[in-house]
């Protein structure tokens, strides 16, 4: 007897946010599960997939990593179109990185239908509380208002963070039927701290 065919259904979700706030540290983590304190700027756009099953099904999570340098917004403006999530993300560490958002967040309101993507908003590097600038109540706040899911990580110290972050974009988009069936289009063209300091940020 043939073995009934798995369903498959893809993802697009896309990380934006200025220069340095730790996407792509935030995807390798996720896909790969490492960490390097070196990691280059990102050029334009690019993405990278990583197969997911839930329910018996398979889940393609094309995962997009993108530019925060002005001279490529252009560029990454392209590439939200067909977003199912969008994330975006600010360092704890730095206000401008969170002043920021408004950009970023005004800029997928051009691109995306309002009820037709989920919205996280997530405030990376989580271990530098010690040079915290935006506390977690201003990022729940913002976040909010603005009716998204709110998570800080840390790609460097809580890797478990990051895959709750992406489990639980995954069971929203699966509530709310935000996704897409395998081969439709989804827009995927190529183009120091001390331990008394330490909290939960998960």
């Amino acid at each position: 007897m043939d073995k009934k065919k798995v369903e498959e259904r893809d993802v697009k979700i896309i990380l934006l946010g200025e220069p340095g706030v730790g996407k792509t540290s935030i995807i390798n983590r996720y896909i790969n599960n490492q960490f390097s304190s070196i990691t280059q700027s990102t050029y334009g756009s690019s993405f990278t997939v990583k197969e997911v099953m839930k329910n018996n099904i398979k889940y393609f999570i094309n995962v997009w990593d993108t530019s925060g340098q002005e001279k490529y917004h252009s560029v990454t403006n392209l590439f939200i179109n067909g977003s199912n999530v969008v994330i975006l993300v600010y360092a704890i560490n730095s206000k401008p990185s969170f002043e920021g958002l408004d950009y970023w967040y005004s800029t997928i309101k051009e691109k995306l239908e309002g009820d037709s993507f989920i919205l996280a908003i997530v405030g990376s590097k989580g271990d530098l509380i010690e040079n915290e600038v935006i506390t977690e109540e201003q990022g729940k706040k913002y976040a909010d208002k603005k009716k998204a899911i709110f998570k800080i990580v840390s790609a460097k110290e809580n890797p478990e963070c990051i895959n709750k972050l992406f489990d639980v974009l995954l069971d929203e988009l699966i509530k709310n039927n935000k996704y897409e069936p395998r081969g439709e289009s989804i827009a995927i063209s190529k183009p120091s701290k001390t331990k008394k300091n330490k909290k939960s940020f998960c």
